[in-house]
């Protein structure tokens, strides 16, 4: 627990308080970030890992498909290419979410033993995780919109990046301490 509080200890969150105010759109973000734990909650132990990996999954597909550009041409209406980008990586995650949840990696991607808190920062972390993708993905026009404190931990590069390491740390520390209470 002390190697987590060093590594709070070392981060910045003024960046978080300066631009706090309770317009209706931060109390709008605030309600979805509630129902999204939430969901996160409601999705149990092994879902929740198994959202996560898919949310990888989803992430290299969308990194290498190189065909965006066609699939964009099939459609018969005008949308703007990061819609598309946006609407595949959706369907890549919900399709490899379906593939693994009824697969035999199920009962290999367990917190079977893990308390309520740990699910809790684990779904926490996933939807950080996919909120940070798709902000990436959406264009600067849009991102400026959303408020300041909002878009400096989730819509920058290092904000995607810090997403994509932290379920990863997390779960070392949760299988660390499963091995030191044994």
């Amino acid at each position: 627990m002390g190697r987590l509080y060093s590594i709070v200890e070392g981060l910045d969150f003024s960046r978080f308080y300066q631009g706090i105010s309770l317009s209706p759109t931060t109390l709008f973000v605030g309600l979805v970030l509630v129902f999204l734990i939430i969901y996160g909650l409601s999705l149990g132990r092994t879902k929740a890992l198994v959202s996560l990996l898919s949310i990888y999954v989803a992430l290299a597909f969308d990194a290498t498909f190189p065909y965006l550009e066609k699939i964009h041409d099939v459609f018969p209406i005008q949308i703007e290419i990061y819609t598309t980008r946006v609407t595949l990586f959706m369907l890549v995650y919900l399709l490899v979410f379906a593939i693994l949840n009824n697969s035999f990696a199920r009962g290999r991607l367990t917190l079977k033993e893990s308390s309520i808190i740990s699910v809790s920062v684990i779904s926490l972390a996933q939807i950080g995780l996919l909120v940070a993708v798709i902000t990436n993905i959406i264009p600067d026009k849009i991102i400026e919109k959303m408020p300041e404190y909002l878009s400096a931990y989730f819509a920058t590069k290092e904000a995607l990046f810090f997403w994509i390491i932290v379920p990863i740390i997390l779960l070392l520390f949760m299988r660390r301490n499963k091995k030191d209470s044994k």
